[in-house]
């Protein structure tokens, strides 16, 4: 009489790589429901994936269930299709499982074998390892179908260690959980008793009582400028002519140590180098000497943002100054040949706090009078001997504004303010310094003149009128350098920002 074959499977990969199971006579069903066979975990298998179904003359069926997938020997086979498996046959389910089908030596009913276990198995699953199928082979009666097989000691510990390791985990998770929790009550109670301040505020913001000092300036001619600090009981000064080191606190409670540093510095060569090149170079040099390390690229603010403002760099940085570590933003300025730097700065583990007050208080003013003489150092000069560029410029000043030629004219007098300086020609300082005057205000008549006319052809509706405007004061303020050049790209058309 022929040999009945019986048939194991073996995992290859996946969370039950390793291990054997047998294939029941009657079926193996492998997927998540709780009666299953074979219960793997993942979302990725099905309530009820595939069931292995031995066959009577040779091989084993394999059946796959309503919407699921399995490949055999790398070929899909979909819902409710049928392949037939012989020993050898590679099968994959879900991302992970693979196992393959072969024959067991061991002639039992599959039907009436039983695993016993531990009183808290849940799982029927019938599982076969090479070491226990040899521990079983003297104790199993191959012809009596009637037998039940009892877990050996060798499973029965894997099993309890299994539930061990489960509850472990169970227990790590819970206290885990409350030790996040009991540290979120107790840094709540700290931030509440300490009354820790997020963000930061000047001191005298939320009183609306201000005590600031101030360091006044004048760097001739005419360049008059302020730095403000707030006042605490921490507050210490150093000061030597224009150059300005401020220690002192920002926060209500005042415990964010606050670093301010102006200082003022002749550039070699200053009225023939633009304030990008000797940005540029100082820039590289605190780099390369100082430990500074900028965060991001230059971008250009003004102070005294009417009219045409004064401009300057602005770029976050760090810095390590012995142990310590700041983090701050850089303002960074030039008028005539001299380069301005202010620094301001907190402590790095707090800049996240005081991000939003650094911002807001810029911490530097400068005069009315120190915006309008500014100017460029023009990259290019123009050639010409002075006196026949005072003459041109003082006969394109005397016709009507609108008329002139505006990049002629502010060319030549930024030519010739550039050589009187250079020179300390006081006559030539004295003819083309009340030119230059005479030349900015007559700009801003002619742009609020504009900024009164295109509201006028807002409210209208007039598109016409208003682009005519638009393309008008561009060509007139060409240069990003001059604050009206922003406003009139930003669209906006008021005279006081």
């Amino acid at each position: 009489m022929e040999r009945a074959v019986h048939y194991k499977i073996k995992f290859l990969t996946g969370e039950l790589a390793g291990r054997f199971f047998a294939v029941r006579n009657s079926g193996t069903l492998i997927g998540r429901r709780r009666d299953a066979d074979i219960r793997p975990g993942g979302t990725d298998i099905g309530a009820e994936h595939i069931t292995l179904l031995p066959q009577t003359d040779h091989g084993v069926l394999l059946h796959v269930h309503g919407n699921e997938s399995a490949r055999v020997n790398g070929e899909e086979v979909i819902g409710e299709g049928d392949v037939l498996l012989t020993p050898g046959a590679d099968v994959s389910i879900g991302k992970e499982l693979t196992f393959v089908l072969e024959e067991d030596d061991s002639p039992v009913d599959m039907d009436s074998v039983m695993v016993a276990s531990s009183g808290d198995q849940e799982d029927a699953t019938e599982e076969l390892s090479g070491e226990m199928a040899s521990e079983e082979s003297d104790s199993v009666r191959p012809n009596d179908a009637d037998c039940t097989r009892y877990a050996s000691a060798a499973e029965l510990e894997d099993l309890r260690k299994f539930n061990r390791s489960r509850r472990w985990r169970r227990r790590i998770v819970l206290i885990g959980g409350f030790a996040l929790f009991l540290l979120i009550i107790g840094g709540a109670y700290v931030i509440s008793e300490l009354q820790l301040e997020n963000p930061v505020t000047w001191p005298g913001e939320v009183s609306g009582v201000y005590d600031d000092g101030e360091f006044r300036m004048e760097i001739e001619p005419d360049g008059k400028c302020l730095v403000y600090y707030p006042k605490t009981p921490v507050t210490v000064t150093k000061s030597e002519g224009n150059n300005h080191e401020i220690m002192t606190a920002l926060g209500k409670n005042m415990d964010v140590p606050f670093h301010l540093v102006f200082t003022v510095s002749t550039v070699p060569d200053g009225f023939r180098t633009t304030r990008r090149k000797s940005f540029d170079e100082w820039r590289k040099r605190v780099s390369e000497q100082e430990g500074f390390a900028f965060l991001e690229e230059p971008k250009q603010e003004f102070y005294r943002p009417t009219e045409s403002g004064f401009p300057y760099y602005q770029l976050s940085y760090t810095r390590q100054d012995k142990n310590f570590r700041w983090q701050g933003y850089a303002s960074y300025m030039r008028y005539q040949d001299k380069e301005l730097v202010l620094l301001r700065e907190v402590p790095a583990n707090h800049f996240w706090r005081s991000d939003r007050v650094l911002r807001s208080y810029g911490a530097f003013v400068v005069s009315p009078a120190m915006v309008d003489h500014y100017w460029e150092i023009p990259k290019v000069r123009m050639t010409d001997d002075s006196t026949r560029l005072l003459q041109r410029a003082s006969f394109e000043l005397r016709k009507n504004i609108a008329a002139a030629v505006w990049d002629d004219v502010d060319l030549m007098l930024r030519t010739l303010l550039c050589r009187a300086y250079e020179t300390s020609d006081p006559v030539l300082i004295a003819a083309v310094v009340p030119l230059w005057r005479e030349f900015r205000e007559k700009q801003q008549v002619w742009y609020s003149q504009c900024c009164l006319a295109f509201q006028t052809y807002q409210r209208a509706g007039n598109f016409e009128g208003m682009n005519r405007i638009i393309n008008e004061c561009l060509r007139r303020f060409p240069s990003p350098d001059d604050h009206r050049h922003v406003k009139i790209m930003k669209n906006i058309w008021t005279i006081e920002e």
